[in-house]
């Protein structure tokens, strides 16, 4: 079933530029379920569509968490 989030990014490291939207856009879209991810350093939002059978919305944010990205549910 594919479901539909929004994150905000808070905290230390914003997405800062063009660069910065297509970084975390390429690392999501790489986790397996993630059918798309799209990363606006406009609002700090990132949105996903995703399998949730095949990922979990917790390991995404740890993954953005890894990266630098602080994120909360919208």
């Amino acid at each position: 079933m594919l479901k539909s989030v929004t994150l905000e990014v808070i905290g230390n490291q914003s997405i800062a530029c063009q660069g910065c939207e297509q970084r975390i856009e390429r690392m999501l879209k790489a986790l397996p379920g993630v059918e798309r991810a799209r990363a606006k350093a406009s609002n700090q939002r990132i949105d996903i569509l995703y399998d949730a059978s095949k990922q979990d919305l917790s390991a995404m944010a740890e993954h953005l968490g890894a990266a630098g990205y602080q994120t909360k549910v919208m």
